[in-house]
């Protein structure tokens, strides 16, 4: 028997975007190489994370620096802006629990950060939606076809953990225990 899940409560609210608006943010910002030495393990699963969320086509080594997140600044849920490698980059996050995206919600957020980027220097810009899990993705492929928004959900995101808890009860509570006892119920449905 294990403690009860630190997300779900009795009430079964679906109010869990701020939840993981907070704990993406966290998780990021632990892939920071100031945190290296705090907590290894933590800090090992959320460059992992952040591997995933940037998918990185060319690239063999990753240090991430200069992490700043912010959460709903201008009504986007995560903006963060980073050093991949001394180089800048921005990753945009929208996120979704059981809500639909409003038609040209992720074209507007797109066409406001390229604004807001045109005259300053030209970072590396990636635009991602996550969903909580696989179910949903259907209702989304017209709006994610018509935009620059990558889909993830956050079973992807933690099963590149592949299984190898941190040790970090919160970090563990999230990712594996909330995350991935979701998709083992869900599956237990089917």
């Amino acid at each position: 028997m294990k403690l009860p899940s630190f997300f779900i409560d009795d009430y079964d609210s679906m109010k869990y975007e701020e939840t993981i608006d907070f704990f993406m943010s966290w998780t990021i910002r632990c892939a920071d190489e100031i945190y290296k030495d705090v907590n290894a393990n933590v800090h090992e699963s959320a460059r992992k994370i952040l591997i995933k969320l940037l998918n990185p086509i060319d690239i063999n080594v990753f240090k991430f620096t200069d992490i700043k997140v912010s959460k709903q600044c201008d009504n986007i849920d995560l903006w963060v802006e980073l050093k991949v490698n001394d180089e800048d980059h921005v990753l945009i996050i929208e996120d979704k629990m059981y809500s639909k995206v409003q038609n040209d919600q992720l074209n507007r957020y797109h066409k406001f950060i390229e604004k807001y980027y045109l005259n300053q220097s030209k970072p590396i810009r990636k635009y991602v939606f996550l969903r909580p899990d696989y179910e949903l993705e259907k209702q989304d492929e017209p709006l994610l076809k018509k935009s620059n928004f990558v889909y993830f959900n956050l079973e992807q995101l933690a099963d590149c953990l592949e299984e190898k808890r941190t040790g970090h009860d919160m970090f563990d509570e999230f990712w594996f225990n909330w995350t991935l006892d979701s998709k083992e119920k869900r599956e237990k449905k089917i």
